[in-house]
């Protein structure tokens, strides 16, 4: 009997288990599918996250490149700043509105292509900086103050300063990482510098040009000061003498101090002495106080040796240490080797020189005439100026092209002098006979033997040139040039017979401020013996007399300022004077119009200096440096 029951059964269960087979697959293939797809999903998430993180890094890396690059170029500026300044100056930078070149300088290589920063290994950020938007330039113009130091009792008088100046900058940065990315920055803000400039400045003590004017010997009741307005300090080791006057009566705009303990008022032929005006008398008007009973102030007792300074631009370091003991004259010997005429004539080394104008000068080696002293015969090179032997009459003229003209005339005898700074020569003539030299005057430290550069509120530099007289100038008169400073010094009496005045005005009359972008050239008058003043005879100012310069009558006790022709009606000054003794005078009005400049340690080259005092402390420079940053932005996000 045969059973088919089995074998259908069987069969069904092998159809069963094919397909449990093919679900099973199934079930793979979607799980594998599920994982593909979560796997894809986990690849993207990481790759996204990834690339976020990157661009997030780089990002991050280009902005603080860039704000490294501000700090980097903000401190490049402030650093030019500090460098550039002179801290023991009045004023210690330009005061005319521009910054000093340095700076521009010091952030040019960040703007010529991008700067790497970082070690090499490390992450390199870089940096490159652009155009500010709008224009606006990279370090404005600076505002600045001048003040005195309260921490000096002596300032502003012995030019004792505090200077403030702020610069606005703008600075904008452009920052890149490895990844390319880009970001912009722009920085607002300021830089400070402040300085105290001390009160030995530039290595010795100010010029006596310091002074509004200067007495040393003023009596009681030896007669009245002329009236009139009168700024810059006064300052006198006796007593002031004030009369009655009112129309002009005395306007004293800074401070006036003496040694006495009153002073004089003078009234109708009588005189009082006390320490403020009696009743009934015309009071002066003190704008800055009256102060008596103030220690002397020693005069200089010596003339920088003027004559020395002629042959080496250096003459003898000033005094610093009191008593100050008067300078010896160059010998002959010493003249006979650096002085010649302008034939070549060597100044005699023994017996009377005859009248003449010699000066330092030599052929070198390639047969070129020029103006100092032979390095071939021990000499430096140099030569502060012209020496004049005996009486002369002196004409100054500011001639076309920035020239300065020096006319010398000795009886029949005319030399002309034309100094041309711009082109760096001198030519002097006189009758048929010219000499052409390479070179200028220059004035050295007597110290070190560096060159002594000065500067004038615009920053321009005063060029200096130094005519000593032996003997007496019996007429000065004419115009000093823009940039040129110039000192006229005489053994004996000095006569001004006409105005002197400068091309450009160093300050505003009446209101005496110091024009902050002046190129106004710096005069001084300087002698032993006596000024005589006598007023203009023809032209617009006839009857009066204009000085623009710092004048001093100083050195053996009785020389100081007369009037020896005719009355002037209005005497004007703008700089100051300085003498040993008040001298009686006919002069309707004084105008006394302090040349600001002054009231540091800038004037006129070769000028005499102030003796320090007897247990006087010099105060030391200082200055110091902050910025102040004000706003930041990012740009182009």
């Amino acid at each position: 009997m045969r059973v088919t029951t089995n074998k259908l059964s069987s069969a069904r269960r092998t159809s069963k288990r094919a397909n449990e087979r093919g679900m099973a697959l199934l079930v793979t293939l979607l799980l594998l599918g599920l994982l593909a797809a979560a796997s894809v999903a986990l690849i993207l998430l990481v790759s996204s996250d990834t690339m976020i993180n990157g661009y997030y890094r780089n990002y991050r890396g280009s902005f603080y490149a860039a704000d490294s690059g501000v700090n980097v170029v903000v401190e490049a500026m402030r650093n030019a700043i500090q460098t550039s300044a002179n801290d023991t100056a009045n004023p210690p930078l330009p005061t005319n509105g521009t910054v000093p070149a340095a700076v521009a300088a010091a952030y040019a290589p960040y703007q010529n292509g991008f700067y790497t920063i970082g070690d090499t290994g490390s992450w390199q950020e870089q940096f490159q900086m652009v155009a500010n938007p709008g224009g606006v330039p990279v370090l404005g113009a600076p505002t600045w103050t001048q003040s005195p130091n309260p921490a000096d009792a002596k300032s502003p008088g012995n030019g004792d300063f505090i200077w403030k100046f702020t610069y606005p900058y703008t600075v904008t940065i452009k920052g890149r990482s490895t990844g390319g990315e880009a970001e912009q920055i722009t920085e607002t803000g300021t830089i400070v510098y402040s300085s105290i400039s001390g009160s030995a400045a530039s290595g010795g003590p100010p010029r006596f040009s310091r002074w509004g004017a200067f007495i040393t010997n003023f009596s009681p009741c030896q007669g009245s000061l002329v009236p009139g307005t009168m700024t810059g300090p006064f300052f006198t080791d006796g007593q002031w003498n004030f009369g009655n006057f009112s129309n002009p009566g005395y306007t004293f705009t800074d401070s006036v101090a003496q040694v006495g303990a009153q002073a004089s008022w003078l009234k109708n032929g009588q005189c009082t002495n006390s320490p403020s005006a009696p009743r009934g008398f015309t009071q002066p008007t003190f704008e800055s106080g009256f102060q008596t009973s103030q220690n002397p102030i020693a005069p200089p007792s010596n003339n920088y040796n003027q004559a020395q300074a002629v042959m080496d631009g250096k003459g003898t370091p000033p005094c610093t240490a009191a008593p100050c003991s008067p300078d010896p004259p160059p010998s002959q010997t010493q003249m006979s080797h650096s002085l010649k005429t302008l034939n070549g004539t060597s100044y005699p080394s023994s017996g009377s020189a005859p009248p003449g104008v010699y000066m330092p000068w030599y052929t070198n080696s390639s047969g070129q005439k020029v103006y100092g002293s032979d390095p071939a015969g021990g000499g430096d090179g140099a030569g502060g100026g012209f020496f004049v032997n005996g009486d002369a009459a002196i004409s100054l003229t500011a001639s076309a092209g920035g020239t300065q003209t020096y006319t010398v005339t000795q009886g029949g005898t005319t030399t002309t002098i034309v100094v041309d700074n711009a082109h760096s020569t001198t030519t002097v003539s006189s009758g048929s006979t010219t000499l052409s030299l390479q070179g200028v005057p220059s004035q050295l430290d007597p110290n070190t033997s560096q060159a002594i550069t000065q500067t004038d509120p615009s920053g321009n530099v005063v060029n200096p040139t130094l005519l000593y007289v032996n003997g007496n100038i019996t007429s000065l008169n004419g115009t000093v040039q823009n940039d040129v400073g110039i000192t006229v010094t005489a053994t004996k009496d000095v006569s001004i017979t006409g105005d002197l005045t400068y091309v450009q005005s160093p300050v505003s009359v009446p209101a005496d401020t110091l024009n902050p972008s002046t190129d106004a050239g710096v005069l001084g008058i300087y002698t032993t013996g006596n000024i005589d003043l006598y007023p203009n005879s023809s032209g617009n100012n006839r009857g009066n007399l204009t000085v623009d310069a710092s004048l001093a009558a100083i050195g053996n006790g009785t020389s100081g300022f007369e009037t020896p022709g005719a009355g002037i009606n209005t005497w004007t000054i703008i700089g100051g004077r300085s003498e040993d003794q008040a001298h009686s005078v006919n002069i309707g009005k004084g105008n006394t119009y302090y040349d600001r400049r002054f009231a540091g340690n800038f004037g006129p080259p070769w000028f005499p200096t102030g003796v320090p005092q007897p247990g006087a402390n010099a105060i030391p420079p200082s200055q110091s440096i902050t910025v102040k940053r004000a706003s930041w932005r990012e740009i182009g996000r």
